[in-house]
């Protein structure tokens, strides 16, 4: 349960008053058997976001809070924006929102609220399906053009923040480490040690194209992703490119990403494994003859069983 507005000190925080007039209106919505979205944030809008936004200068304090948002932006929708800041300090009330668009930083703390753990190698698919199911119960209407816009940008922020935040966790700077050199990233966002050829993680959102072929230059590569769009990996002509710039394998998600997976009970895997076992068709395989479409929850293990060779002489991407 939240804390009550009477146990806030909300003196220490710029804009004292607008936080104050804000947690207090959304606290009384909120029972201690509530557990899901609660509150209409076209109703709060309505009633007090509007003169909140206009008496407080809530953008000249989204900035102390790091929150870079243009005057074009946030004339668009200044009560989101208002709210936005609101929950940048105060995330645990998200979860009791709807008919909202927060960030990707918000949900994810909320992901982690209700998991009861930070995000890791070991749950960053569950925490993508929590989320993915909070936002399903969170719209109680059709999102206008721009919540939708702003609703694809933020999942696939969330995507990449998650599995840039997984692979952060095994990080020793070492063996396996983040690549922060410009003049390299372009190869890939991680690197594994390994011999003949060091294996570079290239991490992506929802669509393969062109900037996940981008990252291949003739080396040794796999690709991470919660990719949506099965038929990325069903052309004979992209597995080829992918492959001829290095690609040794892609991981996908094996769990339902999208709504229509959801309500399918599918995932974007199984549609690839489906559209190959339909059309007679053997599963793609990397240089190496093994399978170049792996499960995304096995990329924990994969990784794992490179890095517990320590000796590097001995570790390659030959068997990959």
């Amino acid at each position: 349960m939240l804390p009550k507005y009477s146990d806030i000190n909300f003196s220490v925080l710029p804009c004292s008053m607008y936080f104050m007039l804000i947690y207090r209106e959304l606290h009384s919505f909120i029972s201690s058997s509530t557990q899901t979205p609660c509150i209409n944030f076209d109703t709060i809008n309505q009633k007090l976001l509007t003169r909140c936004y206009k008496r407080f200068k809530i953008q000249e304090n989204m900035k102390l809070f790091m929150i870079n948002i243009s005057k074009k932006e946030y004339k668009k929708a200044p009560e989101q924006k208002a709210m936005l800041l609101f929950l940048t300090y105060f995330p645990d009330f998200y979860i009791y929102l709807k008919n909202i668009n927060a960030n990707a930083a918000i949900s994810i703390q909320n992901a982690e609220k209700i998991l009861s753990a930070n995000v890791s190698i070991d749950n960053f698919i569950e925490m993508k399906r929590i989320i993915d199911e909070q936002n399903a119960k969170r719209w109680t209407r059709e999102k206008t053009l721009q919540e939708r816009q702003g609703g694809v940008s933020i999942l696939g922020t969330i995507s990449e923040t998650l599995l840039n935040t997984s692979m952060e966790k095994i990080i020793d700077s070492k063996n396996f480490f983040r690549t922060t050199m410009s003049e390299i990233q372009s190869y890939g966002d991680f690197v594994l040690m390994c011999l003949p050829n060091n294996l570079w993680l290239s991490v992506k959102s929802n669509f393969a194209r062109e900037r996940l072929l981008a990252s291949g230059f003739s080396t040794d590569i796999i690709g991470v992703g919660f990719f949506t769009d099965y038929t990325e990996f069903t052309s004979q002509a992209k597995i080829r490119n992918f492959l001829k710039v290095g690609f040794l394998a892609m991981y996908i998600p094996d769990v339902s990403i999208t709504d229509e997976q959801i309500k399918n009970n599918t995932s974007t895997y199984e549609e690839v494994l489906n559209y190959y076992t339909q059309n007679n068709k053997d599963f793609p395989k990397n240089i190496n003859g093994t399978l170049f479409i792996r499960k995304l929850s096995s990329i924990k293990d994969e990784l794992n069983s490179l890095l517990a060779i320590k000796d590097i002489s001995k570790r390659t991407t030959v068997y990959f």
